[in-house]
């Protein structure tokens, strides 16, 4: 069995604010993690980590494998074509970049030489080579992706799942055939269409009565599809999120709450949000013209040449009842949302409003609460991290 490693470069910028507290590789996507699509997808064992954010490294340490292993960049997805033939003509102590110069894959036994925070840096002293140019590379390179390529995404999850199921006989079905039915998970009476793309129902999933679920869709482990939910297509569910209202192509990663009425389209909220009922968010710009959208990563304001884009929550944030969110609104982790108009563009991390920021220790004793209700407690490593993050963006800090 091939081992193989995943690294992050400084492209992990370009998806804050989903990786201000976790590596790329730890996203849910689809029907489950990319590092799992690794394993199930090729049979490959992941044995080697190394995010590029030190601070992150208490809840996600660095590993390295002994003996020859594959180092693949975390951002390039495992369903890019002919990736297995590439893969196996990659010379020893070699490594691949791209014609701009993107590293690829390194496949060595030189592990102390990766042993570095300075992701830039990974595969000097190695022989280079530019990545075959009849393969074609698919990379996560926005946060705007992770609900722009749910599709490709799902369309691949599909291909490679293993097993069949048995929905209940009073679900109203129409392409059985392209529905996966967890056997631990519940269905009311409710409606799947799912003649055009998939369906993947998980554990311990439940689609409640009159929740409607059109194709290319996935309901993660312990998520609640609640009553009278109308789940448009492309949409990609964590596990135990609660969904009601009108959702369409739109990634939740996880444990995140939008319970009532309410339109949420082409986002992706964070793990640990919720979103108060009768919230709303704009998709789509009155002059019909590419959304503009706040680079975290930069402090600019950018277009992004997109025409449908809602809003980009981080993990912990919430908003209260009746919240418009502005076409293109990015919320940072641990905002606190109340208004009755539309949101500015960008809403800082840990602010409480717009004058103010949470207090540390409230937050985290919030935090504790939300877990809580979960059976989850709030991790030494967790509150470290959070704390760090607080020091760094909290401007009175």
């Amino acid at each position: 069995m091939r081992i193989i490693g995943l690294i992050e470069d400084e492209g992990w910028k370009g998806l804050l604010p989903f990786t201000r507290v976790r590596p790329v590789w730890a996203l849910w996507w689809g029907i489950d993690t990319l590092v799992q699509k690794w394993e199930r997808y090729h049979g490959w064992q992941v044995k080697g980590f190394l995010p590029a954010q030190t601070r992150l490294w208490r809840l996600y340490p660095p590993s390295f494998p002994e003996g020859e292993t594959l180092w693949l960049n975390a951002r390039l997805l495992p369903f890019s074509p002919e990736i297995r033939r590439w893969v196996e003509d990659l010379r020893p102590d070699t490594l691949y970049r791209t014609a701009e110069g993107i590293p690829v894959a390194l496949r060595t036994t030189r592990v102390p030489l990766l042993r570095t925070d300075e992701p830039e840096t990974f595969g000097q002293g190695f022989r280079e080579e530019v990545c075959p140019s009849s393969t074609s590379l698919y990379w996560l390179k926005e946060a705007t992706d992770l609900f722009q390529l749910t599709g490709a995404v799902l369309a691949a999850d599909w291909q490679y799942l293993s097993g069949q199921s048995s929905p209940p006989a009073h679900l109203a079905i129409r392409g059985k055939d392209n529905l996966f039915f967890h056997p631990n998970a519940k269905a009311g009476w409710a409606y799947i269409s799912a003649e055009e793309g998939p369906v993947w129902i998980g554990p311990h999933a439940e689609i409640q009565d009159g929740a409607v679920l059109q194709h290319t869709n996935a309901i993660g482990p312990h998520t609640t599809i609640v009553a009278g939910a109308r789940i448009r297509t492309h949409n990609s569910f964590g596990p135990w999120c609660k969904i009601g209202g009108e959702v369409g192509q739109s990634t939740f990663l996880g444990y995140a709450n939008k319970a009532h009425e309410g339109f949420f389209g082409h986002s992706v909220v964070g793990e640990w949000c919720n979103i108060g009922a009768s919230s709303n968010t704009s998709n789509l710009k009155n002059t019909y013209g590419p959304v503009k959208l706040y680079d975290i990563a930069t402090s600019t304001l950018r277009s992004i040449a997109l025409q449908f884009c809602g809003t980009l929550m981080g993990d912990f944030a919430r908003c209260g009842i009746h919240t418009p969110f502005i076409t293109g609104c990015v919320v940072d982790i641990f905002a606190n949302v109340v208004t009755t108009q539309f949101t500015p563009k960008y809403v800082p991390a840990f602010s409480w409003d717009e004058r103010s920021y949470w207090d540390i220790e409230k937050a985290l004793e919030a935090l504790r609460r939300m877990k809580a209700r979960r059976q989850l407690s709030v991790s030494t490593a967790e509150e470290e991290l959070l704390r760090t993050l607080w020091r760094e963006l909290v401007p009175t800090a």
